[in-house]
């Protein structure tokens, strides 16, 4: 049933991100065929800016759209009316809970490929050449700097991108789970919680950067830097690291505020 659920999932997805996977890489091809006619004329610079001004836009678009098209689906298919249908299904919440982020990091992560081909089909030919020699010089010298801890380094940014994609969806998910508590404008709320939690976190690190900002004039402030100084290598392994478990850990809060309503709060529509 879960391979079911999973394949349902994907498919409702794709009816929503597949059009706009199309006009993206249309507006690309379109892109690079006006650059093989490039000309000095005023009007084809017009329509060249025009062109890449608007893929770009595209390019940024399409990234907030998957992004909110995996939260409408997620509330549509359990907090409305086809949530009746949805929890008479044996699958546990847990399972919903599981398969929709599943589902929504795929998508998300898939979306991210689709605009990198775009851009490569927009910037073919010399451009793409260029950016491809620059960003194989920059790894290089990475390289030689880094030596063997450069194949890490990518690992645990990679673990950690993962990890940061599925903190962002499951903090949507528990705004959902905490905004349809309400009998009336259980979106709003859902809006109100999300926006409220993101001003609280900017207090708290506006709070963060001063109390660091008075440390730093301290001894051990000093003393941490000549140690990150001389341990840079292992002080980014533990950044890296220790970022992924933060977001780890808020990622289980979440799921757990998430999996504790639809558990024993469900209220439909």
């Amino acid at each position: 049933m879960v391979k079911k659920l999973i394949k349902h999932e994907f498919m409702a997805l794709a009816r929503m991100l597949v059009p706009m996977y199309i006009i993206l890489l249309g507006l690309s091809l379109i892109t690079r065929i006006l650059f093989i006619f490039e000309n000095d004329s005023l009007v084809y610079s017009i329509i060249a800016g025009s062109s890449v001004a608007i893929l770009a836009i595209a390019l940024i678009v399409g990234t907030v759209y998957t992004l909110v098209s995996c939260v409408i689906r997620f509330y549509r298919n359990l907090f409305s009316k086809e949530g009746y249908l949805t929890f008479t299904l044996p699958v546990s919440v847990e399972a919903h809970l599981l398969t929709k982020l599943f589902t929504a990091v795929v998508a998300y992560i898939a979306s991210l490929a689709i605009i990198g081909v775009a851009f490569c089909i927009a910037t073919s030919g010399d451009l793409l050449v260029e950016i491809i020699k620059a960003a194989g010089f920059l790894l290089g010298k990475a390289g030689e700097v880094l030596g063997a801890n450069l194949p890490f380094y990518f690992l645990e940014f990679a673990l950690l991108e993962i990890v940061s994609i599925c903190m962002s969806f499951l903090l949507f998910y528990a705004c959902m789970c905490i905004g349809q508590l309400a009998k009336r404008s259980r979106v709003l709320l859902a809006l109100g919680v999300y926006f409220g939690y993101y001003y609280l976190v900017q207090i708290l690190v506006t709070v963060g950067m001063v109390l660091l900002t008075m440390f730093q004039y301290t001894d051990a402030f000093s003393d941490i830097m000549n140690w990150i100084s001389n341990n840079i290598e292992l002080f980014v392994h533990i950044l890296l690291l220790g970022a992924t478990v933060f977001y780890g850990v808020l990622s289980g809060v979440y799921y757990l505020i998430a999996h504790k309503i639809m558990k024993k709060k469900l209220n439909l529509e």
